[in-house]
């Protein structure tokens, strides 16, 4: 398998942790007492699903830190932002300003010349 399969996979499986995180999340919504809302968040099923998920993603990371430098690789990781952003639009209604879309051409661009380097 491809070194790179496992940033693939890394960055796919750490951005459905987050989206499930957030879900998760709106579902318990705010409290002030935070004993109750831990207690909620230890209970809930897509925060306990997002946690694996999230966590299968690091296993990949590691896999991804075993076969190239550091430095190479922890840009690729950046690339879960976009992911955030496109996944928040669709399955929260989250808005994509010019702003982000300005971020997001910035991040690819500083992923395709660090990746030139390695």
């Amino acid at each position: 398998m491809s070194p790179f399969v496992f940033i693939a996979f890394s960055t796919v499986l750490g951005i459905c942790g987050q989206l499930l995180l957030k879900q998760g999340m709106n579902i318990i919504g705010h409290s002030s007492n935070s004993a109750g809302m831990v207690q909620r968040m230890v209970f809930s099923p897509w925060v306990i699903g997002g946690l694996l998920i999230y966590g299968t993603g690091v296993i990949f990371w590691l896999l991804a830190l075993s076969n190239f430098e550091l430095s190479y690789v922890y840009p690729f990781a950046s690339l879960s932002y976009i992911g955030i952003i496109v996944g928040s639009y669709f399955l929260f209604r989250e808005r994509i300003t010019m702003m982000r879309v300005l971020g997001i051409a910035i991040i690819i661009l500083g992923v395709v010349v660090t990746s030139q380097t390695g």
